[in-house]
């Protein structure tokens, strides 16, 4: 019901049905992913950080659930919790684009040291060009 409602546009009837759908079914990816987008886009990032933090403990291998939290750290001006979380992503998948990106943004703010991983990020996007070009589809 929550999707025809979003379908609809009518943002309120959706929500209401996705917080229902996961009152009764808390591991339902869509609906929690949904929920989590709704209220970052509410600007409500406490309520969309534990979404997104649900939905990491289902898909515990999907980095833009932590790539999501670590972006309402940032939105609420927790830099430093954002870091961490950026720099936990960056031990467990050093090749992620996104989170180098990451990375690199919030250590400028910071006034940190970042020109190691511009580098490295500098070297994996002309990679994926490469690849890219290689394969085109």
């Amino acid at each position: 019901m929550g999707y025809l409602y979003q379908l609809e546009q009518d943002e309120y009837q959706a929500v209401h049905y996705y917080q229902e759908s996961y009152r009764y079914n808390p591991s339902n990816i869509d609906v929690i992913s949904c929920l989590g987008m709704h209220y970052a886009k509410q600007d409500m990032f406490e309520k969309a950080i534990l979404f997104f933090e649900r939905a990491a403990q289902i898909q515990t291998k999907e980095v833009k659930w932590q790539l999501m939290i670590a972006s309402c750290f940032r939105r609420m001006s927790l830099f430093n919790d954002a870091l961490k979380v950026y720099e936990d992503i960056h031990a467990e998948s050093p090749e992620n684009i996104d989170c180098l990106k990451g990375l690199v943004q919030i250590r400028k703010e910071l006034n940190m040291p970042y020109h190691q991983h511009a580098e490295k990020l500098v070297m994996l996007d002309r990679e994926a060009q490469a690849q890219q070009m290689m394969n085109p589809q």
